[in-house]
């Protein structure tokens, strides 16, 4: 029985690099090139070149240009004209937010419809953004009747969303599970809650990296100086987590220690969340095809979310998708997290990070410091990182996985 071909509607999608799109990548490649389209936003890959970025063999439509094309024009739309405009007038821009929670999806709706036609989509698959992709998964579904998937990388409703879009996400979630076909979700708290809440079944997906050329470490032997690295977008979840661990390295004096922040993050920007560079930070940059090498050239890898939040909920159900790449990168993970959260869990259920599930700041130096000096504790989180990376986190079986869902 052939697979249903399918429609994607998302803001963000490949070859943007962080975590949604970056795990959406590593899941669809291994799809059929004709099996599915992307409906998506050229914001959010314009300043991805074709030759440096990741692309799905797919086609990509785009619902913020002037006209349907799977070239992303040049020429503003008339949503991204008026956000130009309103963004210079501060007054606008809070009832400017409401406007565009109905405008944005029912211009994807307008140009979903049409590809659904064109593309004879069968079915469609809703992936978790700030709000416009699931209403408008939702109301394509009521209108056309096509049978609709939808694919959480984090919690909805509970998010940290603005205001217009948290008033969405509270009356629309509860319609969003009652319609949907099948629900897919990246871990195992997230599932736990959905099925708590909403009395049906859920799925896990976990996220995955391509592991079929890689090969486990066996020649890592750090002799200092020693590099902490971070890959990834820093916001809010992660903000606090590096601000301890840059306060814990400041404490370290007996051998010299950085850590770098591979980011695609502004100094000003960073900033704003009190992150500056130092002789002992370092902020730099690295395209996807480079964050392999960058990776492996760390004697630590680390994984921050913030302790201290207003969303402990959002942050507890999480899965940070840039931890499973550093399964395979033959380096030691420090993970510094809440206890109760479920990277924590899992981390410590099969023992591939050293772990600070706690706001303190020595416990965080003496991590770093066993991490350097405990050559045995770093060959047994090292194993234990591959051994978990093969048994849940290959794409390509996870991918096998997925596709049986479209029949």
């Amino acid at each position: 029985m052939a697979n249903r071909k399918f429609l994607i509607i998302s803001s963000y999608a490949p070859p943007a690099i962080f975590g949604a799109p970056l795990m959406m990548y590593n899941l669809l490649k291994f799809f059929p090139k004709d099996s599915f389209c992307i409906l998506t936003s050229r914001r959010g890959i314009d300043n991805m070149p074709i030759k440096k970025g990741r692309w799905l063999n797919v086609k990509y439509f785009y619902f913020d240009t002037p006209t349907l094309n799977t070239i992303p024009q040049k020429e503003e739309s008339f949503f991204q004209k008026s956000k130009n405009v309103i963004k210079k007038f501060q007054l606008l821009q809070s009832l400017a937010q409401f406007f565009f929670v109905f405008y944005l999806p029912f211009n994807i709706i307008l140009r979903g419809k049409k590809i659904i036609q064109k593309e004879t989509i069968e079915l469609m698959l809703g992936y978790s953004d700030y709000g416009p992709a699931f209403l408008s998964t939702y109301l394509l579904h009521k209108i056309t009747k096509k049978p609709f998937f939808l694919f959480f990388y984090d919690l909805y409703y509970g998010n940290n969303f603005s205001l217009p879009y948290r008033i969405l996400a509270r009356f629309l979630e509860p319609k969003l599970f009652k319609n949907a076909e099948k629900i897919f979700v990246m871990s195992e708290a997230l599932q736990a809650y959905y099925q708590k809440k909403y009395k049906r079944e859920i799925f896990v997906i976990h996220n995955s990296i391509p592991i079929k050329d890689a090969k486990p470490e066996t020649h890592f032997n750090p002799s200092g100086p020693y590099k902490i690295i971070f890959t990834g977008t820093i916001y809010w979840p992660q903000a606090g987590a590096i601000k301890n661990l840059i306060k814990a390295i400041e404490k370290i004096h007996e051998f010299k220690i950085q850590l770098w922040l591979y980011t695609p993050h502004s100094k000003k920007f960073l900033s704003a969340y009190g992150i500056f560079e130092s002789d002992k930070v370092i902020l730099a940059s690295g395209l996807p095809q480079q964050m392999k090498e960058i990776q492996k050239s760390a004697d630590i890898l680390f994984v921050p979310l913030s302790l201290k939040t207003k969303f402990p909920l959002l942050i507890n159900t999480s899965s940070p998708g840039k931890t499973y790449e550093y399964l395979i990168s033959g380096r030691p993970i420090l993970m510094h997290a809440p206890p109760d959260s479920y990277i924590v869990w899992y981390a410590k259920r099969h023992g591939f990070a050293l772990v600070v599930d706690k706001d303190d700041i020595e416990a965080l130096k003496n991590a770093v410091m066993s991490l350097v000096r405990n050559k045995n504790l770093v060959k047994k989180l090292v194993d234990r990182a591959w051994r978990t990376a093969v048994l849940n986190h290959d794409a390509y079986k996870t991918a096998k996985l997925f596709k049986s869902f479209f029949k």
